[in-house]
């Protein structure tokens, strides 16, 4: 892969790890640099023709696994382009993130902590999976 200032992407070669479909979803997102000039995720499943839940794993896949820089918000996905733009997507995670802690702990009548450290036990013992494939030990 290669590297350019901060942002990583896959080259543009399916050569560079990425299957055909992790390469359209790819080419398809990559050119709507900046938040300014998202895509929603269903327009990105009619462009690829992929269906709109297998594009979210897509390119959730494209961002853990190949360090793909792709954000998001409401108005949909997005390949950040400033320093604060990849700050306030992180921003919106953890926000994001420790809600759903909080949820979790409330439910269990127990601290964030508490759920939290469960949380870090279970995520080291799961197996990993790459979409489309069973799960892996």
């Amino acid at each position: 892969m290669e590297q350019q200032g901060l942002f990583h992407k896959p080259s543009t070669s399916t050569a560079s790890g990425l299957d055909r479909e992790e390469q359209s979803v790819w080419e398809a997102v990559r050119y709507h640099r900046g938040k300014e000039n998202s895509v929603l995720g269903p327009t990105l499943a009619a462009m690829t023709e992929i269906d709109y839940t297998k594009v979210r794993e897509i390119i959730s896949h494209l961002v853990k696994r190949h360090s793909c820089l792709i954000a998001s918000h409401s108005k949909g996905y997005y390949i950040p382009v400033t320093a604060e733009e990849v700050d306030e997507a992180t921003r919106s995670l953890r926000h994001r993130g420790i809600s759903i802690l909080v949820r979790a702990a409330k439910l269990q009548k127990t601290s964030i902590t508490d759920i939290f450290n469960q949380a870090l036990l279970e995520f080291d013992r799961a197996p990993r999976r790459v979409h489309g494939e069973k799960e892996r030990p």
